[in-house]
């Protein structure tokens, strides 16, 4: 018994050890508070801002997909090529069972080379 909590004080202090040590390395690079970043985007005149409800296949894109993604979600994502957007919408129609009918899904991927795509 005596070999098992020994153990198990080293285990713990080795626990807390690598917690204050990712605790130190994460000080100083919190996240600007989302307000802060838009008022300093806002006040940089190189900065288009853009509505992308405008877009075709907007609201179809608003509709199916984020009840899932949320726009930050899909604005981090690389800029594609049509042939990875149709390839993604069609994942998710097949194997994770999207709720986004055929008709819809070519105005969806439209609309994700419109914001997201690339030549």
């Amino acid at each position: 018994m005596k070999n098992y909590f020994s153990h198990s004080i080293v285990r713990w202090k080795l626990f807390f050890i690598v917690l204050l040590w990712l605790t130190a390395c994460n000080t100083g690079n919190e996240k600007k508070p989302a307000d802060e970043t838009i008022a300093k985007n806002k006040s940089n005149s190189s900065l288009v801002e853009a509505d992308l409800s405008d877009i075709s296949g907007s609201a179809l894109f608003m509709r199916n997909c984020t009840s899932c993604h949320s726009m930050s979600y899909i604005e981090n994502q690389p800029a594609f090529p049509k042939k990875t957007w149709e390839k993604i919408v069609d994942k998710m129609i097949k194997n994770f069972g999207a709720p986004v009918p055929d008709s819809s899904a070519q105005a969806i991927v439209s609309y994700l080379v419109a914001i997201k795509g690339k030549s």
